[in-house]
């Protein structure tokens, strides 16, 4: 699966900058909830968690469904490249529509073409987020309220967990806007786009930006569109996007991206090579790559014991090269592609520190 963004057409004078204060917030309740998948920022999760009292905790599991995967964002904040504060889109969503938040919800949800679909979007919504049940519910009844308390809870979590580290956050983010405004000037729109993230290849013969791990969708510039880019904090590692017109990008900040590839010791590069370091564990790597399996399927695609591939399993995931998920009776492995990149990154690195001291 891919994204495409077909910049062919795209100026430089066409992407802008910006950043939203409440739509950080959002994805910082993204992190909070699931920071097992965002390591850099567990220091802050934890300090966090000690400052949420039970009322707090309670409506963020309630509204969980904005922020569980995928996130409800709301781009509007942002559309005008403006760089604005926490009371300033607080009153922008306030005054916006009871219809256009629960089509915003529900088009997050059920993609742009069913949102009108209501019986749909109830049964997967509280499917997907049962601890939501009750905002689901009312969303259709008297989206007006949820909106309200929805404002309440989110300006709540804004002075508890981010008010205090915002004038930090807020410096980080103009000093990424003007770092990346001065590599647009030299070097045109492609080669600021594939600076942004691990996740995006550029293709100049093509004129292409392909964003992948996103459903793939091919995105044309005319000469009147725009493309918005927004640094967060929070985001790394992910990259998320709005694919609707103002087309949006909001990306990590350089400073988390330089930080999580901070060389890897030697001594845990050599531990991940140790774990390849037998045909039968690259076998069962190879394996792994094409989708999750069992023990006792990689025993019959192997021609060994069940107990032999236990084995290499285990020095596999001890390594940390793959986990496990049981599915009724059965454990399924799969491959953790984050440690596979941080053996290509890590060995770099430390060749070129060698280099570098000759």
């Amino acid at each position: 699966m891919s994204f495409s963004l077909e910049v062919t057409n795209l100026s430089s004078e066409q992407i802008s900058f910006g950043y939203s204060a409440a739509h950080e917030t959002l994805i910082a309740l993204h992190v909070f909830i699931d920071c097992k998948h965002h390591p850099l920022h567990t220091p802050w999760v934890i300090n966090a968690r000690k400052k949420v009292n039970p009322a707090l905790k309670q409506e963020i599991d309630a509204f969980s469904i904005f922020y569980k995967r995928p996130i409800v964002t709301f781009w509007g904040l942002q559309e005008n490249s403006t760089i604005s504060d926490f009371e300033e889109d607080l009153n922008k969503l306030s005054c916006g529509s009871s219809d256009a938040f629960f089509q915003t919800v529900a088009e997050t949800i059920l993609g742009p073409k069913k949102t009108n679909q209501q019986q749909e979007f109830v049964q997967l919504a509280c499917s997907r987020y049962p601890e939501s049940k009750e905002i689901i519910l009312a969303l259709l009844e008297k989206p007006e309220q949820v909106k309200q308390r929805f404002l309440t809870f989110l300006e709540d979590f804004w002075k508890t967990c981010l008010k205090d580290d915002w004038s930090r956050i807020e410096e980080l983010f103009l000093k990424d806007i003007a770092s990346r405004g001065r590599k647009l000037m030299k070097e045109g729109p492609l080669k600021l786009l594939g600076s942004l993230s691990p996740e995006i290849d550029i293709h100049p013969n093509q004129k292409k930006a392909v964003i992948r791990r996103i459903s793939k969708r091919e995105i044309y510039f005319e000469k009147d569109d725009v493309l918005l880019l927004t640094p967060s904090y929070f985001a790394w590692p992910h990259l998320f996007v709005n694919s609707h017109k103002p087309v949006g990008v909001n990306y990590s900040i350089m400073e988390n991206q330089q930080e999580a590839a901070r060389s890897m010791p030697p001594e845990d590069l050599l531990k991940l090579f140790n774990a390849l370091g037998d045909l039968s564990r690259l076998q069962i790597v190879k394996y792994l790559s094409q989708k999750p399996r069992s023990t006792r399927e990689l025993a019959g695609l192997m021609g060994m014991t069940e107990g032999a591939v236990s084995k290499h399993i285990k020095l596999l995931k001890d390594a940390g090269l793959i986990a496990s998920n049981r599915k009724s009776y059965y454990v399924f492995y799969h491959l953790l592609e984050k440690s596979f990149t941080e053996i290509q990154s890590g060995l770099a690195q430390y060749i070129k520190g060698i280099n570098s001291m000759d």
